[in-house]
C-alpha cells in the first residue's frame, strides 16, 4: 500500500494548490456540526466516539456524503485524560487493542483516524506500534492523520511502519482557541504553504469564531485553490503515480502551532 505523502510534480504545480480542512472535537453539539457541514468546500470531520452526539453526527455526515475520521482521545502532556474511552500509558497492550476496536465500531463509515489531544501518548513508540496494527488489522484502507501536538510525535512513523498511509498535518489554524484574530492569521499561513509547496493540511475546531471565519475566507479563496477532503488528496496523488517520500509536512517549532 503506498504510505506518506508527495510533492506536487512541476506539470501539476500549474494548477492550483490543494487546502485540506480538518475539523476536529466533533461529537458534543449537534449544532455546530450542522454549521460546520455547511462550510464552503470539500472537507473532513473528526468526530470523538462515545460523545453525547457522535453517532447522530455520523449519520448526518454520511446522509450528506461527508467524509468523517475517528478523533482518536489519547493521553497528553500533563497526563490530562478528558475522555473515558482515552488510550494512556498505563494500559496493556491488549487494553489498547481493545479500546481502539471498540472506537472503531462505533463509528462504521469513518475513512480515516488522527489523535485528539495526544502529546504524551504519540511520543511512545511501544504504544503507537499496537494502536496502528490494530487500526491496519480493521481495515488496510484507512488512514492515519498525525496531527502532531507534539514535534516528538511518532504516529506517523508507525502508522507506515504498520501499512497504513499516513499523513501529517501543517497548520492548527485556532490553536489560541475562539481568537479570530490570531486565526486569520493562521489562515493566512495555511494559503501559504499550499502555495509553497502544492498542499497544506489545516486543522481547526468548531469554536463560534472559526465558523465565522471559515465561511467568509473559504468562499474568498474558492477561484485559486483547490479544497479536497484527506482521501481525496491521497487518491490524487495515487492517480498522479508519482513517488511518496516518507517525510514531507514541516512543523513549526513553536509553541503557536501546537496543541495538546
Amino acid at each position: 500500500m503506498l504510505s506518506g505523502l508527495i510533492l506536487l510534480s512541476t506539470a501539476a504545480s500549474a494548477e492550483k494548490p490543494v487546502l485540506a480542512l480538518v475539523i476536529d472535537d466533533l461529537g458534543y453539539s449537534y449544532d455546530q456540526a450542522r454549521q460546520v457541514f455547511e462550510l464552503p468546500g470539500r472537507h473532513t470531520y473528526a468526530i470523538i466516539p462515545a460523545t453525547t452526539y457522535s453517532r447522530k453526527i455520523a449519520h448526518l455526515a454520511s446522509e450528506q456524503g461527508h467524509e468523517i475520521m475517528l478523533h482518536m482521545p489519547m493521553q497528553s502532556s500533563g497526563d490530562l485524560i478528558i475522555e473515558s474511552t482515552a488510550l494512556h500509558d498505563g494500559m496493556t497492550e491488549q487494553e489498547i487493542t481493545r479500546g481502539v476496536e471498540q472506537m472503531i465500531s462505533e463509528l462504521p463509515n469513518i475513512r480515516g483516524v488522527n489523535n485528539h489531544m495526544g502529546s504524551k501518548l504519540t511520543e511512545i513508540g511501544y504504544i503507537m506500534r499496537p494502536i496502528m496494527e490494530t487500526i491496519h488489522k480493521h481495515n488496510d484502507g484507512y488512514y492515519f492523520l498525525d496531527s502532531r501536538t507534539t514535534a516528538q510525535s511518532q504516529a506517523y512513523q508507525h502508522a507506515l511502519r504498520a501499512g497504513l498511509s499516513s499523513i501529517k498535518r501543517d497548520v492548527f489554524l485556532d490553536f489560541q482557541g475562539d481568537d479570530a484574530e490570531v486565526t486569520a492569521e493562521q489562515f493566512e499561513l495555511w494559503l501559504k504553504k499550499a502555495r509553497d509547496k502544492g498542499y497544506a493540511i489545516a486543522i481547526a475546531h468548531p469554536y463560534h469564531g472559526t465558523i465565522e471565519l471559515l465561511k467568509e475566507k473559504l468562499a474568498e479563496v474558492a477561484d485559486d485553490f483547490r479544497f479536497m477532503t484527506i482521501s481525496d488528496l491521497i487518491q490524487y496523488q495515487q492517480q498522479e503515480s508519482l513517488p511518496w517520500p516518507r517525510y514531507l509536512s514541516h512543523l513549526h517549532q513553536d509553541s503557536k502551532n501546537s496543541k495538546q
